[in-house]
């Protein structure tokens, strides 16, 4: 018999609440397969979702099944924690050398399934990579693959935004006898001669208020050069059809993100343009979305600090500034002390909170330039951007120190941990990230090797393993 989570009710609602087991397939979902196999140089990856009795294949590369029996499957382990589960050679574990999918087509023999996380924190799924000989994989494919997840849960997000989108949009058409977009008639000079009713609802003014008007009159400042584009393009006739996005300002004085689709009207004889017909409708929800996955892939889901790749993103600009500048800047390596401990004595939910509490306080402490990154489990990194010297650094880490070490309350009990932290300075402690970062690592190395909550700075020679 294969494990379940303790909350698998809850988590069973969770998957039911997307209302995608049943929805047509979505390519960018098996792009993002497609993506996971090449990255780590495997034949076959896909998203697996835990139904109660079997899981499905919302995507696939390299594999023709669409579901299978969850018995056997290697997903049940993987749904029962937020790591990333790895099994290296699956005839060597007894868990699995029987299971179907061992045996039989495809054959594994190397599985990594990092969980799919949606809203309240339940996992419904896994995003998998799956090999038909043993492989091991590093802690930076583990994270690598975290991320590609991160992706996918926040893509099972949107569909789920844009499903819930879709019903309004159906309850409004049952409502009213027309449509729930805004439809308008204007001539070539942009000016409205029909707007429709649907006005009352998308802007807030009635269709009769927008006769006369033009539509860069309700666009934002910063949308309205691109979009005065589009409408002089359509007006010389150098576009039949278009669609935009841009933000209109209600009546209320609010913005909301709208879509227009353009297309040109003509004449009797179809010779002459006389105008546009445009449907505008809100995609306010949808917008939200798109940033919620722009953010989560940039982004740790724990503590909502820059994840690694926001993070390298930051560094190679920190550096091409310092390049062109000539100006300082400081990466800070923060590793917490006694934080397994915690994890280990009161679990992962109080070592979350511990987490989340040690993120707040250290973007406390900086400015809002400078960023803070959690890498990986109670790994933190700093970029302080420039210029900065060598005492400010100091004080900075010290003062990191005091603030992480202050007691923490873990429902109701207090714990307290320390930190940590390894200093490297930019340019002269190296002008590449690789380098920058190894050099902060080594400093902390040095730091935690002279007795642990104190700092080191990155000097030349430093090595791991020395005294």
């Amino acid at each position: 018999m294969y494990p379940k989570a303790s909350n698998e009710a809850e988590r069973l609602r969770a998957l039911q609440d997307l209302d995608i087991l049943q929805a047509e397939p979505e390519p960018h979902f098996d792009a993002v397969c497609r993506t996971a196999a090449v990255l780590f140089g495997m034949p076959i990856s896909y998203v697996s979702l835990i139904a109660e009795d079997h899981q499905h294949f919302l995507a696939k590369c390299g594999l023709d099944l669409d579901e299978t029996a969850r018995e056997g499957a290697f997903c049940n382990y993987a749904i029962l924690s937020d790591d990333v589960f790895v099994v290296e050679d699956a005839w060597a574990d007894p868990r699995f050398r029987e299971s179907p999918l061992v045996i039989n087509p495809p054959h594994v023999r190397f599985y990594a399934g990092a969980p799919l996380v949606a809203e309240a924190g339940l996992r419904v799924g896994i995003l998998c990579v799956v090999d038909q000989v043993p492989r091991r994989f590093a802690p930076e494919d583990r994270a690598r693959l975290q991320d590609l997840a991160s992706v996918v849960a926040a893509q099972l997000s949107l569909h789920r935004a844009k499903a819930k989108l879709r019903e309004r949009e159906a309850h409004y058409r049952l409502l009213a006898e027309n449509s729930s977009d805004m439809v308008i008639w204007a001539t070539l000079d942009t000016v409205r001669r029909y707007v429709s009713p649907a006005s009352r609802t998308l802007l807030g003014y009635e269709a009769e208020e927008l006769i006369g008007t033009r539509p860069l009159d309700q666009v934002h400042p910063a949308d309205a050069e691109a979009y005065g584009r589009l409408l002089s393009d359509l007006g010389a006739e150098r576009v039949t059809r278009a669609v935009s996005t841009q933000r209109y300002r209600r009546k209320d004085g609010n913005w909301i993100w709208v879509e227009v689709n353009f297309n040109l009207t003509y004449d009797a004889d179809g010779g002459r343009a006389t105008g546009y017909v445009a449907a505008a409708r809100d995609i306010s929800a949808r917008k939200e979305a798109e940033f919620q996955i722009a953010h989560m892939a940039r982004h740790d889901a724990l503590t909502d600090l820059a994840n690694r790749t926001l993070f390298r993103e930051r560094l190679v600009q920190e550096l091409a500034v310092s390049q062109r500048r000539g100006a300082t800047f400081a990466v800070l390596c923060l590793d917490l002390d006694r934080f397994k401990f915690v994890n280990d004595t009161l679990g992962h939910h109080a070592g979350d909170i511990l987490l989340r509490t040690v993120a707040n306080r250290l973007r406390a402490l900086v400015r809002s330039e400078d960023t803070v990154a959690r890498i990986g489990g109670d790994e933190f990194m700093i970029i302080q951007t420039g210029p900065v010297v060598s005492s400010s650094i100091r004080t900075l880490a010290q003062r990191l120190i005091e603030v992480v070490s202050q007691p923490i309350d873990v429902d109701g009990t207090s714990v307290t941990v320390g930190v940590s932290v390894g200093v490297a300075m930019a340019p002269q402690d190296g002008t590449e990230p690789n380098l920058l970062c190894r050099n902060a690592d080594l400093a902390l190395f040095q730091a935690k090797d002279s007795g642990r909550n104190t700092f080191r700075l990155y000097e030349p020679g430093m090595r791991f393993g020395s005294p």
